[in-house]
């Protein structure tokens, strides 16, 4: 009995030197603690013996501008409900959305720019993001979720292809948009550019971004075969952006492009403009000839 007097005497000792604020959360703290030595409260021997979150109660939590001072009793602050950490999302809605763009790579983010219709492919591309964003307005994903990659990687393309409102965007929108006849004839080309599945989920990031550099030199190749080196240029600098926003490991593009001629310098072209400009000039110079020919006989 003269024990627990004299531990409640003590007590009130200690609440009679504590500042108001700071009294309020003593008997809150004594209670989960008692008074045992602050060595062993806060698991003595080790080199840091301040455990913010075991100093204020629950909902409360050091002051920012204090969390780091040492000596003098701390002051805490509730919670906010923005301070709190976020809900995880489940992915599997924004999976299913991907899915109807069939956006399961980096790659197929840009294959979109092979689509035949442009404003068909952003207006869904629009609904698409509108859908995980209403999926995601009350929780996250995970900073490394694959699918939360690819959604940036989607956005990024919808506000450089499809919106391009933005004066820094303007150029390559507008760009891409008058390659489209020529890109949109590369959907096989950019297929078989395309690396082995899974290959951006690997831990190794050399490896990684070896590959990922591998996909964009194919893009340009196969570009600058059918629609000039600027086409090409503009391509692989849009896959490298897009790309590079879908994947975890962060990957700097290469600044060395491959070797290739300029064996189709028509911007824009289409393999069936081009075709048909070679058989129209085929034509012409048979057309010559022969009347060439009749002339010389009579």
């Amino acid at each position: 009995m003269r024990e627990k007097w004299k531990a409640l005497l003590l007590l009130l000792q200690l609440l009679a030197h504590l500042e108001s604020g700071q009294a309020i959360w003593f008997p809150w703290y004594f209670q989960r603690y008692g008074l045992d030595p602050h060595s062993s409260r806060h698991g003595g021997g080790h080199k840091n013996h301040t455990d913010p979150g075991s100093t204020c109660p629950p909902g409360y939590e050091l002051k920012a501008s204090v969390a780091g001072l040492s000596g003098g009793m701390p002051e805490c602050e509730r919670v906010d409900g923005s301070k709190k950490a976020a809900r995880l999302c489940d992915d599997n809605p924004v999976l299913m959305q991907l899915a109807r763009l069939y956006v399961v790579s980096p790659e197929r983010i840009v294959l979109l720019l092979a689509q035949p219709s442009l404003t068909e492919s952003c207006a869904e591309i629009s609904d698409v993001l509108d859908n995980i964003r209403n999926s995601m307005r009350n929780c996250v994903l995970a900073p490394d979720n694959i699918y939360g990659r690819l959604a940036e990687g989607l956005s990024y393309f919808q506000s450089e292809v499809c919106v391009g409102d933005d004066s820094s965007n303007r150029k390559r929108c507008t760009g891409l948009q008058e390659s489209h006849n020529c890109l949109k004839e590369l959907r096989t080309d950019m297929i078989e550019c395309e690396a082995p599945a899974d290959w951006y989920e690997r831990r190794n990031a050399s490896k990684v971004c070896h590959i990922f550099n591998d996909v964009l030199n194919c893009y340009y190749t196969r570009a600058a075969l059918l629609c000039g080196l600027e086409v090409a240029r503009q391509l692989r600098s849009f896959a490298g952006d897009s790309m590079g926003r879908a994947m975890i490991h962060k990957c700097e593009v290469s600044k060395r492009l491959p070797r290739v001629d300029n064996a189709m310098p028509i911007n824009g072209s289409s393999r069936a403009s081009l075709r048909s400009s070679w058989l129209g000039a085929f034509s012409s110079w048979i057309f010559l000839i022969y009347f060439s020919g009749i002339k010389y006989i009579f």
